[in-house]
């Protein structure tokens, strides 16, 4: 079993390792794959080896929807990063509805966000596909506080 952070290839838009985004473990984001106006799409890469299965329940491993909503922040997050935001981003509300169970079976997760800003806050609605069926729907409320 690997814990280590799978490497952003060059293909995503964003190099999501130079971003405000958690480290190790709790960096969610793979890649960026589209941001285009109030749009973005993200890969998360899971696989059979992924450090969750392991722990989130040994013997029924499901990934946590926990996790799910943590990417769509980071999703919310990268978006307010591509406009050229930097800070302390963090997530004030959120709400999520889990449409069906995502195993080890599931090489990666694709997130797809719409979001808009009003002044200093950041409107997220994300989606979260897994083998092309959606799992799972996240709202989510951004601040980016200012940098330390």
């Amino acid at each position: 079993m690997s814990s280590a952070l799978p490497a952003a290839t060059a293909s995503s838009l964003i190099d999501v390792n130079a971003t405000f985004l958690p480290a190790a473990n709790m960096r969610q984001i793979t890649r960026v794959t589209a941001l285009e106006g109030a749009g973005i799409e993200a890969e998360m890469e899971l696989g059979p080896d992924h450090w969750v299965w392991e722990q989130h329940f040994p013997g029924d491993p499901i990934f946590p929807g926990t996790l799910m909503i943590e990417a769509a922040g980071q999703l919310i997050a990268l978006w307010a990063w591509g406009q050229g935001v930097r800070g302390r981003p963090r997530l004030v509300r959120t709400s999520a509805e889990f449409q069906q169970p995502v195993g080890r079976w599931s090489p990666m997760l694709t997130l797809k966000g719409e979001v808009r800003r009003k002044r200093h806050l950041y409107f997220g609605e994300v989606a979260v596909w897994s083998e092309g069926v959606q799992v799972a729907r996240v709202e989510g409320v951004l601040v980016v506080l200012p940098p330390l």
